[in-house]
């Protein structure tokens, strides 16, 4: 059955679909040996030789799901235009092709997830599904209570109190506190825009928590496969319970 190269691409585990989206724009995508540069193509995953930079897809390849204690300092995507280490660098050891459920900034540490099923990492990113994120930033000065309800305030206002940013203060220092913060959305550079904008910059910023998901254990700059335990977990978060009994 012929569908969209970006969605055959996603649901093979290569990339999420935006990610693909680039790919194809790139020319890195050959379909039956005919580079293939057009967002709407199609092709049949079934019949078609689909290749990514001449390589063919393995269509069998099992589900892999690795959490990493990302380290400052790394881009959290595949390939970076500037040269600078990825996350995928710290995982060269693993035999399967991976990419990040969402993204780390480049200075921001902690958990990462990633895996090669597009579909479930497509879900977990999805806003309708509410995947709570819990980080711990350092930031400069000490918030009052007024300032701390300023800075969950920048979430939506029409959502359930209990889906509403939360922070609280969990260490205080002679000119700095460490927040512990908890969203259910992931915005880019969300955490660092909220502080900055209550007069608190962010001096560091760790993510420990995501999709029930916790680093305890885990060095910077170590990694580990999810247990059956976890991976079903996370399916149960995405919607996807009908998939567990294909769970490898």
């Amino acid at each position: 059955m012929d569908m969209r190269l970006q969605k055959v691409l996603a649901q093979a585990g290569l990339a999420s679909r935006r990610a693909a989206e680039q790919w194809i724009q790139a020319g890195r995508i050959s379909v039956n040996g005919k580079v293939v540069t057009t967002l709407g193509a199609q092709a049949d995953p079934s019949v078609d030789r689909i290749a990514v930079d001449g390589k063919v897809i393995n269509r069998l390849e099992p589900k892999v799901y690795y959490l990493l204690n990302k380290p400052p300092g790394y881009v959290s995507t595949c390939e970076d235009e500037r040269g600078r280490p990825t996350v995928l660098d710290l995982l060269k050891p693993v035999k399967f092709r991976l990419f990040p459920v969402g993204r780390l900034d480049w200075g921001t540490e902690g958990l990462l997830l990633l895996t090669n099923d597009g579909e479930l990492a497509q879900r977990l990113l999805h806003p309708r599904f509410h995947i709570r994120r819990t980080y711990l930033a350092k930031v400069e000065g000490i918030p009052t209570v007024q300032s701390l309800q300023r800075l969950t305030a920048a979430g939506d206002p029409s959502a359930p109190s209990k889906r509403r940013p939360t922070a609280r203060i969990i260490k205080v220092g002679e000119r700095h506190a460490w927040l512990e913060i908890r969203l259910w959305e992931g915005k880019n550079r969300q955490v660092r825009r909220m502080c900055e904008a209550v007069g608190h910059p962010v001096r560091r910023l760790r993510r420990v928590q995501f999709a029930g998901l916790e680093i305890t254990g885990l060095s910077s700059g170590q990694y580990r496969p999810l247990t059956l335990t976890e991976v079903h977990a996370i399916k149960r978060l995405a919607g996807l319970e009908r998939s567990l009994k294909r769970v490898d």
